[in-house]
């Protein structure tokens, strides 16, 4: 197998999703996660179809981020795209009680995750000419209340990656996904709080990163509020803020 798509946060919808698009394209598959029952189960659903090597690892731990890099390097198996799709959320405003240790392992994963795997498999994504594709976030880049800690991760990797953009140039496709909220597991950690967007299936947006892919975007937005988000706060940030908090108010009420 000449190219190898690693997906972090592998068995969650959108992961598994996404590897079920990249296995149909010809791609071997390298699949992270914390849960080796969870992953063993996705490893059985694609070992017909395409090479599949699953991993237990968490991103957010950068010695078994180090581990599974050299698990991988042992194997003679080099990455051409990296999709850091692993991800926690935590809903509270900060002068409600708020949980910092859940802050921590929230940036912890989100970014330090991140910058970790991206760090390790640099150079093998380089020699393929091939890409970093980072899920984002509406949040990314215009406020929704109650998200301070999911802003910070998202905000630092919006940072991380332009950087990063602007050191590799041409050598690495980077791209950035800006979904509104997807019908997948990292939902769950709401915990019953009711979301505020319109719900994509992790289906189309597995297929519309391939797409994006292929034609070497730098930002994907996909659901109309993506993109409207963008728009309203870039240009009317404070009649943004107010539909905003309009929505948050029928949602919790």
């Amino acid at each position: 197998m000449s190219k190898y798509v690693l997906i972090t946060g592998a068995y969650g919808g959108l992961g598994e999703a996404m590897a079920a698009v990249y296995a149909s394209h010809g791609y071997g598959l390298v699949l992270l996660g914390r849960n080796p029952e969870k992953l063993q189960t996705l490893e059985k659903k694609f070992t017909a179809q395409t090479p599949v090597i699953s991993i237990e690892c968490d991103v957010s731990n950068w010695v078994q981020c180090q581990s599974a890099y050299n698990q991988l390097q042992t194997e003679n198996i080099q990455i051409s795209v990296l999709i850091n799709n692993a991800g926690i959320t935590y809903i509270k405003t900060l002068d409600e009680e708020y949980d910092i240790e859940r802050y921590q392992q929230l940036i912890a994963t989100n970014l330090n995750g991140v910058v970790y795997m991206t760090k390790l498999f640099l150079n093998d994504i380089r020699v393929h000419k091939g890409s970093i594709i980072n899920i984002s976030s509406v949040i990314g880049y215009a406020p929704v209340i109650g998200r301070t800690a999911y802003a910070a991760s998202k905000f630092g990797m919006e940072g991380f990656f332009s950087v990063l953009d602007a050191e590799q140039h041409d050598a690495v496709h980077i791209m950035m996904v800006y979904p509104t909220f997807i019908a997948t597991g990292i939902r769950k950690d709401v915990k019953g709080k009711k979301e505020v967007n319109e719900i994509l299936t992790a289906d189309y947006v597995a297929d519309k990163i391939y797409t994006g892919m292929t034609k070497r975007q730098k930002k994907l937005y996909l659901g109309s509020t993506a993109l409207k988000s963008k728009l309203l706060y870039k240009y009317f940030p404070k009649i943004y803020v107010h539909l905003m908090r309009q929505k948050i108010s029928k949602t919790t009420t």
